[in-house]
């Protein structure tokens, strides 16, 4: 069973000028950052392609060992 992907778009951050693809899209995306800094995006729109617009950073632990 396939689900149906829709473009994303990403502005600002270490994410700036990417684009995936995606089968959800929540309010907030989050991306964890080696350095144990987590970048915040927030959905700007509602249809395709959906934008996220980096909205902040959220200091974290370590990451744990691999």
């Amino acid at each position: 069973m396939f689900e149906e992907t829709f473009p994303v778009e990403f502005i600002g951050g270490s994410l700036d000028g990417g684009e995936i693809l995606a089968t959800a899209a929540p309010e907030y995306f989050e991306v964890r950052l080696d350095s144990g800094v987590t970048e915040l995006y927030e959905r700007q729109n509602e249809a395709p392609p959906i934008v996220y617009l980096q909205a902040g950073y959220a200091k974290q632990g370590p990451l744990p060992a691999h």
